[in-house]
């Protein structure tokens, strides 16, 4: 193994156990919020004991993503790594990026959605997983905080903020690719599997034309938001209301996306060949030490991604996925 690959290898290690202790603190956080929280509220007034209930979801659910991060700078004292960079910077077209890649990501779930009524999967889902309602407006706020900001900020700066950052130095490609697929594989579940990697792949490819990471994080708070509010509308409205209205938000949202993305390619002044070649949302970056540091053939990355904890993270929550769908099929 030569020095570059070593170093690869070692990073990828570091990035590994960090998932392992992301796994480790998520089974500790579900244990909590199964058992010991209702025990806490069960004396508290109705109001009193949602607000609890989802003040606590927010701050452990933030735990189990924050703590990996903290954990990776902890042990890379000494090795290379890439600083965390949090800066509050902004490309003049961050709005542009939110419209094209929320239209992206919605897309994504829309196939998703196809692909979980033709496996018969989908009633499992709604009724098991996001079996979540909004009666009041406290509960609205509540669930944007716990559904929207908590985690678009937290599982990016885990997800682009240190996995794709840190792998960065070694190529784009596998970059954005792996960190997709460990995003996939962290919601633990086969039923969002497909739509999280592809949202993934989405978030790592804006995030390294813009190289900002709240870019990503206002773009998945937004998509999450949408959730919320299509939850809320379908709740509150009648369905020959509910259902229009729906259908006219998200074609505003994909027409967005798409003068968004006709924006970015005349915004680029390049011939369409260029465009096709490099890519439609900004510039090909010119080369430099945070993005091409260590060069390695994109066959031996790959192979090095996969060492041993790196495949248990894989195994674990292959397991998880496996559960969850051997239980859709008993109900």
């Amino acid at each position: 193994m030569t020095p570059q690959e070593a170093r690869y290898r070692n990073t990828v290690n570091r990035l590994a156990f960090s998932l392992l202790v992301f796994y480790g603190l998520f089974q500790i956080y579900s244990v909590i919020m199964t058992l010991l929280v209702p025990l806490i509220t069960a004396d508290l007034t109705e109001v009193a004991a949602t607000v609890v209930y989802e003040i606590l979801y927010g701050v452990l659910y933030a735990a189990a993503f924050i703590g990996p991060v903290f954990f990776y700078y902890l042990i890379s004292k000494k090795e290379p790594h890439v600083p965390l960079d949090a800066g509050l910077v902004l490309p003049r077209e961050a709005p542009v990026y939110i419209f094209v890649g929320i239209a992206l990501v919605s897309a994504a779930g829309y196939l998703n959605s196809m692909l979980l009524e033709a496996f018969d999967y989908s009633i499992f889902t709604q009724e098991i997983i996001f079996d979540t309602s909004v009666s009041s407006n406290y509960e609205l706020v509540l669930m944007f905080f716990t559904l929207a900001i908590v985690p678009g900020f937290v599982e990016e700066l885990l997800f682009r903020g240190l996995i794709l950052k840190n792998l960065l130095p070694y190529g784009r490609t596998t970059a954005v690719f792996a960190s997709a697929l460990l995003f996939g594989l962290m919601h633990q579940n086969p039923g969002q599997f497909l739509y999280a990697t592809v949202a993934g792949l989405v978030f790592g490819y804006i995030y390294v034309h813009t190289k900002s990471l709240w870019c990503c994080v206002l773009m998945h708070v937004c998509n999450n938001f949408l959730s919320v509010l299509f939850t809320v509308i379908g709740e509150r409205l009648p369905e020959d209301t509910a259902t229009p209205l729906l259908l006219g938000i998200e074609l505003v949202i994909f027409a967005l996306g798409v003068l968004g993305a006709v924006y970015l390619i005349l915004h680029a002044k390049r011939d369409p060949s260029a465009v096709l070649r490099e890519g439609a949302f900004e510039k090909e970056l010119a080369p430099d030490a945070e993005y091409a540091a260590v060069a390695l053939p994109l066959s031996r990355r790959a192979r090095l991604f996969f060492s041993v904890p790196m495949i248990i993270f894989f195994v674990l929550c292959a397991a998880q996925m496996a559960m969850l769908l051997g239980l859709s099929l008993l109900f």
